[in-house]
């Protein structure tokens, strides 16, 4: 049996996570998640729910006396019952069970969304904890060759390791836009320090004159001094699956303005709403779209602004990338990905039993 830990509460993760294992066909698992988790839904398979926490008191009241509870009731499990134990993403409460899992010599498996963790994510012990997770998975799951290449290169940490991408981000409130008339940007997604915004601001005070609107949303991870600006609008929030739907449908164009990414979630969104995006050429994101997919730049303000301005005047263009990521977008479906994680699991739980 397969013990999953989905102990996230916000952001696209415990989706991910859900959206994995709803697909699987064939692996016997329990699935743990957290019972303050934002977005719940149903699903063909039990979720098992338990508490965590929401901040940073309950954190730490919660890390002493709720997660020993949660290791004791499931101790009896990981000596007896669980072969594996698959992480779809990193988590603090994941470690006491990675080394439980390792002191009974069972085996691990870690998806990696990000192997080397990006500025605003990083200090020294978060970068430890994550470490030790790559250290001791008996397979790491990267989502790109990117990834997985940084971690060698700059941790010199070279584990066992499958590539396997993000399937695409279904959401079911967002409806196809056909021919647009609007001229409408919009950045989506948690705002950390490589992700851009600024960079994204100094842009489009270059063009003003070409875009009507400018939708910066999602939660500000540090403070960002906006200025006031009449076609900008910030909505610094946790956003729930109907708002990201309906920004998607009212966007002609997508921003993903990153100075630094192993992958984007937001790209597979991008994909799943058939909407043409503004990508830097930085890190794995090249991995996730080809050279004819998107409108490609460097980060820096100048080359981002002119990639805007042709995204916007070039509605030829536009209308063949959409083409093209539905297209896509049915070649990276959830149940296609999952096999081939499943798969992978089955062939890991079953080496050396």
């Amino acid at each position: 049996m397969i013990l999953i830990l989905s102990l996230g509460r916000t952001g696209s993760l415990p989706i991910y996570a859900e959206n994995i294992v709803k697909n699987f066909k064939i692996l016997n698992h329990e699935f743990y998640a957290s019972k303050f988790r934002v977005n719940k839904h149903k699903h063909n398979f039990s979720i098992k729910e338990t508490i965590t926490y929401r901040g940073k008191l309950s954190f730490v009241i919660n890390t002493i006396f709720v997660l020993p509870v949660l290791i004791i009731k499931l101790l009896p499990k990981i000596v007896r019952t669980y072969d594996v134990l698959y992480l779809p993403y990193k988590h603090f409460w994941d470690l006491p069970f990675i080394f439980l899992f390792k002191t009974f010599h069972k085996k691990v498996i870690f998806t990696a969304h990000d192997g080397i963790l990006h500025k605003g994510e990083r200090n020294w012990f978060t970068q430890l904890m994550n470490n030790y997770r790559l250290k001791h998975a008996d397979e790491v799951i990267f989502l790109t060759n990117y990834a997985r290449n940084n971690v060698v290169k700059e941790l010199g940490i070279n584990p066992a390791y499958e590539i396997i991408p993000h399937p695409i981000i279904n959401n079911n409130y967002v409806k196809i836009k056909g021919n647009s008339q609007t001229k409408n940007l919009l950045f989506l997604g948690r705002i950390d320090k490589y992700k851009g915004v600024e960079l994204l601001l100094e842009s489009v005070l270059e063009i003003e004159d070409d875009f009507e609107k400018l939708i910066i949303a999602g939660k500000s991870q540090y403070d960002i001094k906006y200025k006031a600006h009449e076609k900008i609008e910030v909505q610094d929030k946790y956003l729930s699956e109907k708002e990201i739907g309906e920004l998607l449908t009212w966007a002609d164009v997508l921003v993903i303005p990153y100075t630094e990414a192993t992958q984007s979630g937001v790209i597979s969104l991008g994909i799943y709403a058939e909407l043409p995006m503004v990508c830097t050429k930085v890190g794995g994101l090249k991995e996730q779209l080809l050279e004819d997919e998107c409108f490609w730049c460097e980060p820096n303000k100048e080359s981002i602004a002119e990639a805007i301005s042709k995204s916007l005047s070039d509605i030829d263009k536009r209308k063949n990338i959409a083409a093209k990521l539905k297209k896509k977008k049915s070649l990276l479906s959830w149940k296609i990905i999952s096999l081939k994680l499943e798969n992978n699991i089955i062939q890991i739980k079953n080496y050396g039993s």
